[in-house]
């Protein structure tokens, strides 16, 4: 789902920023989308379940090819528990799953499911308990937690870059910005 907010004075404050050095504007716009971000990231905090919650981390502020700068707010792989993270926002299917040997994988747990191959039956711990053998997976419907934070907090990170971008220039030049008015979602 894509909101659009209408958002008055955004040409104006555009204008004004661009009367300024590069280097100022660039750390402006870094600033206004790392708040922005923090907006979007902290409702996935909430959102997301358990340990899960640690892993989801703002990115720094890159310049894009076409000069645009751009931020993401993601699930860091190699954090806690991150890795569980797409499953949870996108769900899994049904699968087979088995403890193999070097060398095989999950076409050979197909293959000897299908009694067309075999696989070295090693013991695998799931939770508490102990098995082996080819397990046949339920799969779990999605869980999004990032899809729907950003759905929430739009309109608050859109209001958030706009107040950051303004306190940084007052803090930087001592001047004031132009006002950025964010409406409501059309």
């Amino acid at each position: 789902m894509t909101k659009q907010f209408p958002v008055r004075g955004l040409k104006e404050l555009d204008a004004y920023l661009s009367a300024f050095p590069k280097n100022l504007q660039k750390g402006a716009v870094r600033s206004g989308l790392r708040q922005a971000a923090n907006q979007i990231a902290d409702e996935a905090k909430l959102r997301a379940k358990g340990r899960l919650a640690k892993s989801i981390t703002v990115g720094s502020a890159r310049v894009n090819e076409d000069g645009k700068i751009s931020i993401r707010v993601y699930v860091d792989e190699s954090i806690g528990i991150g890795f569980v993270g797409y499953f949870q926002e996108f769900g899994v299917r049904p699968h087979l799953i088995g403890s193999t040997g070097k060398g095989e994988g999950r076409i050979a747990i197909r293959k000897a499911k299908a009694g067309t191959g075999t696989v070295e039956n090693g013991v695998m711990k799931i939770g508490d308990d102990f098995a082996s053998g080819i397990i046949s997976h339920p799969g779990h419907a999605p869980n999004p937690f990032l899809r729907p934070a950003l759905d929430v907090k739009a309109k608050q990170a859109v209001e958030a870059f706009a107040d950051q971008v303004q306190e940084y220039l007052y803090s930087k030049t001592g001047l004031m910005a132009p006002y950025v008015e964010v409406g409501e979602a059309a």
